[in-house]
């Protein structure tokens, strides 16, 4: 018999305890951290007596959520155990009138959750790759005009608003690895006054940098038009930020896979090679 609930700090060993056959289990070792995040709700099924899956929602701006976290004992694999804890999860959410829309962002190469979200009617909608510059060193930055700096947060807004429309943005990197629908309820001042926002010379484009953490301080690119890649000022404006930090920051910029194969010579050296594109699923529960 199984049941399933809402984890707390209480369930840390039971965690640890489960066996997921992935080395040095970063779900796992972040447990704590997960469930002190008030937006992020992580539920257990237990079988007997045991945490044989792990599973949460991770809750954004606009009755957004992002399913994940999922994590399977491989003891009791084969179960059905994954299915019935999104389920369980899915209802809850749908349960909640603030909930909007529910996502998840799985691997190209993961056909078995791309199977379960298929069976829980949460459909494919968009991909991109996740470029992650490892090597910002091999990188030769031509000489360019750095960009203006927005400071306004209505500024900031209505620049990023007109960028969306003028791109037709159906999906916004709010954080990195986590796309949602762009709406413009989702740039709330707080997130505004933490993102900085540069115009290049000629007021024809749009670049925002965010500081995150995932497993490392990242400086995610935000850029909505295809020629990334062909404007030298962005990528000044860039490196002048970096070393302005007092952060080891990574940079990291979703592309479409078109994109992802066509970096510069003098970036392709810095950026670290993925093949495997992210999927971003998701449905409208309202």
């Amino acid at each position: 018999m199984t049941n399933i609930r809402q984890l707390t700090i209480d369930d840390h060993q039971a965690v640890l305890a489960m066996q997921t056959g992935i080395k040095d289990d970063y779900v796992l070792n972040i447990f704590p951290q997960l469930i002190e995040n008030p937006a992020q709700m992580l539920f257990g099924l237990i079988a007997e007596e045991e945490i044989a899956a792990v599973a949460g929602v991770y809750r954004l701006p606009n009755g957004n959520g992002i399913l994940g976290r999922l994590r399977s004992d491989i003891r009791y694999h084969s179960k059905g155990n994954a299915t019935a804890l999104l389920k369980h999860i899915i209802a809850a959410c749908e349960q909640d009138s603030t909930m909007n829309w529910l996502g998840a962002i799985t691997r190209n190469s993961n056909l078995p959750a791309q199977r379960v979200l298929d069976k829980l009617e949460i459909h494919y909608e968009s991909r991109f790759i996740s470029l992650l510059m490892e090597h910002p060193e091999k990188a030769y930055i031509p000489s360019a005009e750095t960009w203006q700096l927005i400071v306004d947060t209505d500024e900031k807004r209505a620049a990023i608003e007109q960028a969306a429309q003028e791109t037709k943005t159906a999906f916004y990197p709010y954080e990195a690895y986590f796309p949602i629908p762009y709406t413009a309820a989702v740039l709330e001042d707080d997130y505004l006054e933490k993102l900085t926002v540069f115009r290049s010379p000629d007021g024809t484009r749009l670049m925002s940098i965010q500081e995150d953490y995932k497993g490392r301080d990242i400086a995610q690119i935000q850029y909505f038009w295809p020629d990334v890649f062909e404007q030298d000022g962005l990528w000044a404006t860039v490196f002048h930020y970096l070393q302005q930090s007092e952060k080891q920051l990574t940079p990291q910029l979703d592309v479409s896979p078109g994109n992802a194969s066509s970096i510069p010579a003098f970036l392709k050296e810095s950026f670290m090679e993925d093949d495997d594109p992210w999927l971003i699923y998701g449905r409208y529960i309202r």
